[in-house]
């Protein structure tokens, strides 16, 4: 059979050849990824610039060995004391999203990224403002060990760096099932009681719907604020917190006070706190301080938190355990941090912290 080609025949295929060749390469250059509310988005092959609005999650660029892919990060992220230590080029980076929750769509527009990373707060008003695609992370306070994973393996697909995030989730699975060994003959009633109070004046607390009350209990420990939920949105306090009342901690009567703020010594000279058993056992330890606090619900915390507060807490279970020497373990491995012992050291001791510094790099 004869095929007859027309004038129109080759004058299609002229005309819509190059159309279709481009939607070829078009898709040839972008992939689609699912967020973590499940959402589609579709994102450069070659992903090379990437804004980060969460401020305690930016570590996992650095976990991923991704932080050559950013463009625009947080203040916080950007004024840590650990960061800057071995990344100081960090500062100069934009920060569009202040800690005030304010966006500033010039500056991010500026960093010209080809992705945001963004809680739905603020990734709905990029979305309304510019043409930038936008990926959604999921809160995280009230969730655990598992949305942590999910989480990591959302960001390694972005970053396409699956390998790296094998390689952190086997090292915080095999420190959850050490601790958890070490711990998990002691008796409820024999277990210690925890309570963290956070702020100038140590009342504010994470309840037990949070993320928190895993870490107390993968230490072998008892959550105080177990029976208090905090989640959702609190006057005056990020999700997740909830200002108590003292005779509540008088009723708990922890065992173990862990404070973000001020110093041990001004809990042991308070009249107020010296009806504690934590205070008159001298058991007052201030929170750990890495890249993030560690009573946040980062990666770093997830491996090293339950670790230190086990150590801690029942020193005779961890006497082999050189809690300097696995903080530099974890930075080095993880992280690629070769922290001193000094540092290291530091970080334990809740030295470290986070530098909010403007636009310039300069406080």
């Amino acid at each position: 059979m004869k095929i007859k080609i027309t004038a129109c025949t080759v004058i299609f295929i002229i005309f819509f050849m190059p159309f279709a060749s481009e939607a070829a390469a078009k898709r040839d250059s972008f992939r689609t990824i699912t967020d973590m509310t499940g959402r589609k988005v579709e994102i450069p092959v070659s992903l090379s610039r990437v804004a980060l609005f969460g401020g305690p999650t930016g570590q996992i660029a650095y976990i991923l060995g991704a932080r050559k892919q950013l463009c625009a990060v947080t203040v916080a992220i950007r004024g840590s004391d650990l960061i800057l230590a071995f990344d100081p080029s960090i500062r100069e980076l934009p920060a569009p999203r202040s800690t005030s929750g304010h966006v500033n769509i010039e500056e991010l527009l500026a960093a010209n990224p080809q992705l945001v990373i963004a809680g739905t707060f603020d990734g709905t008003i990029v979305e309304k403002k510019t043409n930038i695609p936008v990926a959604y992370t999921e809160s995280n306070m009230d969730h655990g060990i598992d949305l942590l994973k999910r989480e990591i393996r959302f960001y390694a697909d972005v970053f396409q760096k699956q390998s790296r995030a094998d390689k952190y989730i086997d090292y915080l699975d095999k420190t959850i099932s050490f601790i958890k060994s070490r711990t998990k003959d002691i008796p409820r009633s024999k277990r210690k009681v925890i309570f963290n109070g956070y702020g100038p004046n140590h009342l504010v607390t994470l309840g037990g719907d949070t993320f928190m009350h895993e870490r107390i209990e993968t230490a072998g420990c008892v959550d105080a604020a177990s029976t208090i939920n905090s989640t959702g949105i609190q006057e005056g306090l990020h999700s997740g917190l909830i200002e108590i009342s003292m005779e509540k901690v008088l009723g708990w009567n922890p065992d173990i006070l862990v404070i973000d703020t001020g110093d041990p010594d001004e809990i042991y000279k308070n009249p107020k706190w010296k009806n504690i058993r934590a205070v008159q056992d001298k058991k007052v330890y201030k929170q750990p301080v890495g890249v993030f606090i560690w009573d946040r619900p980062t990666a770093e915390a997830a491996v090293l938190h339950p670790l230190w507060l086990a150590k801690t807490v029942y020193p005779e279970r961890f006497k082999d355990i050189n809690l300097v020497k696995e903080v530099q373990r974890f930075y080095k491995e993880i992280m690629g941090f070769n922290l001193s012992r000094e540092m290291a050291e530091a970080v334990i001791a809740g030295r470290l912290g986070i530098r909010f510094v403007g636009n310039s790099g300069k406080k």
